[in-house]
């Protein structure tokens, strides 16, 4: 992807970047930091540095949240996966030894009874 010039608006504040990023994935982003400085500043608040600092670390803040989410996710699903593998190679082992425990048959002594005389 080529650099292309986006214009982004944040707190009223416009900045053109020049970027290889999706310029709609850029708008949404921008997006979620005015969501987040409406959630920090009351009404009719002018937006600061502090208020922008702060959206900030709201944002880092919930990026490190949901990082620990993902990995809390990935953890249990990894420990369901062991169970499961653990589960199979006890059913596969339990099975090989049904196999193994049965009594070959074998064709010999199949044919004609052996008549008493």
């Amino acid at each position: 992807m080529a650099d292309e010039a986006v214009e982004l608006c944040v707190a009223g504040q416009r900045c053109r970047v020049v970027t290889t990023a999706d310029p709609d994935e850029l708008q949404e982003l921008a997006a979620m930091v005015e969501e987040k400085l409406a959630a920090i500043l009351s009404p009719g608040r002018p937006v600061t540095t502090q208020a922008m600092l702060l959206a900030a670390v709201a944002l880092a803040n919930d990026v490190r949240e949901e990082r620990e989410r993902s990995a809390a996710v990935a953890e249990k699903a990894k420990g369901h996966l062991q169970t499961m593998l653990a589960r199979v190679d006890r059913t596969i082992a339990e099975s090989e030894a049904r196999t193994s425990a049965k009594p070959s048959r074998s064709k010999k002594g199949r044919g004609k009874k052996k008549q008493n005389s």
